[in-house]
C-alpha cells in the first residue's frame, strides 16, 4: 500500500491509510460532505510484482513515508521531557537503563537487534527493523501489531507496555497515565530492581554531599519555598542550606577538645569569647529568621550540630600541624632543670621528656594509657605554675579541685583544655590520695552533660600535673605513690619560666613531636622506676617519730627477745633499772610489725591502736625504706596474727 500510495503521491494520502484495521472498515464522508465513487477500469495489482520493487520488503526502513511521520517522531521528542531528567522512579529508571539496556534486560523475547544499527526487529512480526531507538533514551516501534506502534517510548514505558499492557484494558481511555494499573505495577518493579535501588541510594548521596559541601556558589536558587509564595519552607533542607553557605555563619564549628560548639571567626552578632552561649543561640535564630525565614526548634536542633559536626576540627592538633621543624637544639629534657632549678638526674630529664610526650599522645590517641602526674614540689613564686601555662598556651586550666574528682565535675572541667594544674597537694587526707589516684587512672570519662540526652564517653585528652610548696611531704599513701612522679624545684636557675618565648615553646613541642614519631614510651622500668620509687618516699609527709622508728628497727635485740613479755621489752627498750644488766643486744631484728611498733616503740596500748595510727606507721617504713611489707598475716610472738614487715637484704 505504501508503494502504490508514493507511486500516486503519498503526501495526498492519510497517514493512517496503510493500518491493516483499515481494511475493515467501510469507505465514508463527514455528515454534509459528498460521497464520491469512481470506478477505474484496469487489471487489479499484483502484490509480488509491487513487493519485488523492495530489496527486502519486511525491512520497514525501506517502507516510503510521508514528510509528516518523518518528521513525527522529531515533534514528539521535542514535546517530551528527557527522560534521564524526571524526577521519581521513571527517572531513576531511564537514568539505570538505556533503551538497549532494557531491552536486553527485559524484553529478549519481544525485540531482537536488526542487522541495522539503532534498530531492532519486533520478534512476532515477520517485518523487520521497524524499532528505531534515538540516542538510547526514545523508541519508536513502527511494526503494526506491536503494542507500542505509533508512540515514542521511554525505556520505563516500553518495559510497562509490554510487561504490564494487558492490565489497561478494562481502564477508560481517558484515564491518566499515571493512575493506569500498569504505570502502579510498572513503578512497583522498577522501585524494587536492584540497580534501580543503588542509582537512587547514589543520587541521594550525590546530592547530599553537593547541598553540605559548602562549595555551592548559586545555593540560594536551591532554596525551597511555599506554593504561589515568597515565604520559605521550614525544612531541615532548607536550614541546612543556609547554615553551611551563608558566609556569615561560617564561623559557628565543632570544637573535638572541647566536646563543644564555638564561633571560630566573625558572626553576624557581638560575642565575647568563643564558646558557644544560650545567648548565641537566640541570636542565630534572630538572624536566620530575619534573613530568611521562620524554622522549627526540632529543624534548628537537628541542622545546627550537624552544621558545626561537619566544620569539627582540634585546636591542638592544628597547633601541633603548624610547628616547625625541630631546629636539633635539646630543650626538652633540661626543660626543668633550667627554668625550675630541678636537679639535672637522668630521673628529671626522664619524667620531664615522658610527661610532655604524654599531653603529645592523649591528643594524638585521645584516651591513651597515660596514668602518672608529674608533680613540681618548690618554694612560691619559682614559676612552677607559668611555666605550666607557657606551655599550654590557650589550653591551660588550674581550675580543677580535689573535690571535683568526686563526681562528674572534674570530667566536666576536662573538656577544652590540654594541661591541668591541680595546686596544693600537701595536707591530703588518705581517702583523698585514694580518689585522685582513681580519677588519674581513667582513661575515659562517661557521663551525660547538664543539658545532653545521654551518657556518653569522653576519652581523656589532657594530662595533669601537680604542684605544692610543702616543705615536709606531701604523699600520705603507702601503696598508691606509684602515679606521682615527684621532682623539687627550688628555683635559682639562670632562666626564668616567664622569659620563656613562644619560639622557645614552639621548638620544645617540635622536639617532643620528634620522640613521639620515634616511639617513646610513657612509662619508667628498670633503674629509672626504683629511682621514682626513692624519690615517692621522699615526698611522703613526715613524721616527727621517723626517728624513733629508726633507732628502733636498728636497736639489736637479745636473743630470748621472742620469750619477753612487753614489760620487759619495754624496759630493755628504753629502762635504765632492767633486772639483769648482764643482757645485751645481739640479734638483728629482721621482721616487725605495726602493732610492735605501737606498743614497744610507742609504748601505747594495744585496744588503742586505731586503723588512722596503722596507716601513719606504715607511712613511716614506706619513707624509711629497706622493708618489704608481707601479702599475709602471721602469727607472732605477745601479739598474735599480724601483718608483718620483713627486712629487704642489702645487695652485694
Amino acid at each position: 500500500a505504501r508503494k502504490v500510495a508514493e507511486d500516486i503521491g503519498i503526501e495526498m494520502f492519510d497517514d493512517t491509510t496503510y493500518e491493516p484495521s483499515r481494511l475493515m472498515y467501510w469507505p465514508s464522508t463527514s455528515a454534509d460532505g459528498e460521497f464520491i465513487f469512481r470506478d477505474i477500469e484496469g487489471e487489479p495489482l499484483n502484490p509480488d510484482e509491487v513487493l519485488s520493487r523492495y530489496k527486502d520488503w519486511r525491512d520497514s526502513s525501506e517502507w516510503p513515508v510521508s514528510s509528516r511521520q518523518q518528521n513525527i517522531v522529531q515533534r514528539e521528542m521535542r514535546k517530551q521531557a528527557d527522560p534521564l531528567a524526571k524526577d521519581g522512579v521513571i527517572g531513576a529508571f531511564c537514568r539505570t537503563y538505556t533503551i538497549e539496556d532494557a531491552i536486553a534486560a527485559f524484553l529478549s523475547d519481544v525485540y531482537q537487534p536488526s542487522a541495522m544499527p539503532g534498530r531492532y526487529d519486533y520478534i512476532p512480526a515477520d517485518s523487520q527493523a521497524g524499532v528505531v531507538i534515538y540516542e538510547g533514551k526514545f523508541a519508536y516501534s513502527h511494526h503494526a501489531t506491536d503494542p507500542a506502534c505509533g508512540r515514542l517510548m521511554n525505556a520505563f514505558d516500553m518495559v510497562r507496555i509490554h510487561r504490564f499492557g494487558e492490565m489497561d484494558a478494562k481502564t477508560s481511555e481517558d484515564t491518566e497515565p499515571a493512575k493506569l494499573p500498569s504505570f502502579t505495577a510498572m513503578s512497583e518493579f522498577a522501585v524494587n530492581d536492584e540497580n534501580v535501588k543503588m542509582t537512587i541510594a547514589g543520587e541521594r548521596m550525590e546530592k547530599a554531599e553537593k547541598e553540605f559541601s559548602g562549595e555551592n556558589e548559586d545555593w540560594q536558587k536551591e532554596l525551597e519555598y511555599e506554593k504561589r509564595s515568597t515565604v520559605v519552607k521550614n525544612t531541615l533542607r532548607n536550614l541546612l542550606l543556609i547554615l553551611n553557605n551563608d558566609e556569615k555563619l561560617k564561623g559557628i564549628v565543632f570544637n573535638q577538645l572541647s566536646d563543644g560548639m564555638e564561633i571560630k571567626g566573625a558572626v553576624p552578632w557581638e560575642h565575647p569569647g568563643r564558646f558557644w552561649r544560650d545567648a548565641d543561640d537566640a541570636q542565630l535564630i534572630s538572624y536566620v529568621d530575619l534573613n530568611y525565614g521562620t524554622f522549627s526548634m526540632r529543624n534548628y536542633n537537628i541542622a545546627v550540630t550537624k552544621a558545626a559536626d561537619d566544620r569539627s576540627y582540634h585546636p591542638v592538633r592544628e597547633f601541633l600541624d603548624a610547628l616547625p621543624e625541630w631546629d636539633k637544639v635539646p630543650r626538652v629534657d633540661t626543660l626543668l632543670i633550667d627554668y625550675l632549678g630541678a636537679d639535672d638526674t637522668p630521673y628529671v630529664r626522664a619524667v620531664t621528656r615522658k610527661t610532655l610526650c604524654g599531653a603529645v599522645c592523649r591528643v594524638l590517641s585521645p584516651g591513651c594509657k597515660f596514668d602518672t602526674m608529674l608533680v613540681l614540689n618548690g618554694p612560691q613564686g619559682v614559676g612552677k605554675s607559668t611555666l605550666i601555662s607557657r606551655l599550654a598556651g590557650d589550653w591551660f586550666s588550674d581550675s580543677l579541685n580535689l573535690s571535683d574528682t568526686k563526681d562528674k565535675t572534674a570530667a566536666e572541667k576536662l573538656q577544652g583544655y590540654w594541661i591541668m594544674e591541680i595546686g596544693e597537694l600537701a595536707g591530703l587526707k588518705k581517702a583523698e590520695v585514694e580518689t585522685l589516684r582513681s580519677f588519674l587512672s581513667r582513661q575515659n570519662d562517661i557521663y551525660r552533660a547538664s543539658f545532653g540526652k545521654r551518657a556518653t564517653p569522653h576519652l581523656r585528652q589532657c594530662v595533669f600535673f601537680g604542684t605544692t610548696n610543702a616543705e615536709k611531704g606531701y604523699l600520705r599513701d603507702t601503696t598508691g605513690n606509684r602515679r606521682f612522679w615527684p621532682v623539687k624545684t627550688p628555683g635559682g636557675s639562670r632562666k626564668h619560666s616567664w622569659e620563656l618565648s613562644n619560639d622557645d615553646i614552639r621548638q620544645i613541642w617540635a622536639e617532643v613531636l620528634v620522640y613521639v614519631k620515634a616511639g617513646e614510651r610513657l612509662y619508667l622500668d628498670g633503674k629509672m622506676e626504683d629511682t621514682a620509687k626513692s624519690e615517692q618516699r621522699e615526698a611522703m609527709e613526715s613524721d616527727e617519730r621517723e626517728g624513733l622508728v629508726r633507732e628502733y628497727l636498728d636497736t639489736l635485740l637479745p636473743e630470748k627477745w621472742d620469750d619477753m613479755d612487753l614489760f620487759e621489752r619495754r624496759n630493755f627498750l628504753h629502762g635504765e633499772d632492767f633486772g639483769k644488766p648482764d643482757l645485751k643486744g645481739t640479734v638483728r631484728r629482721m621482721s616487725v610489725s605495726n602493732m610492735e611498733i605501737w606498743c614497744e616503740c610507742f609504748g601505747k596500748e594495744r585496744a588503742n591502736l586505731k586503723r588512722m595510727d596503722s596507716g601513719e606507721i606504715s607511712a613511716i617504713m614506706a619513707r624509711i625504706g629497706g622493708w618489704d611489707s608481707g601479702r599475709k598475716k602471721e602469727r607472732i610472738s605477745l601479739y598474735g596474727p599480724q601483718w608483718v614487715y620483713r627486712r629487704v637484704p642489702k645487695q652485694e
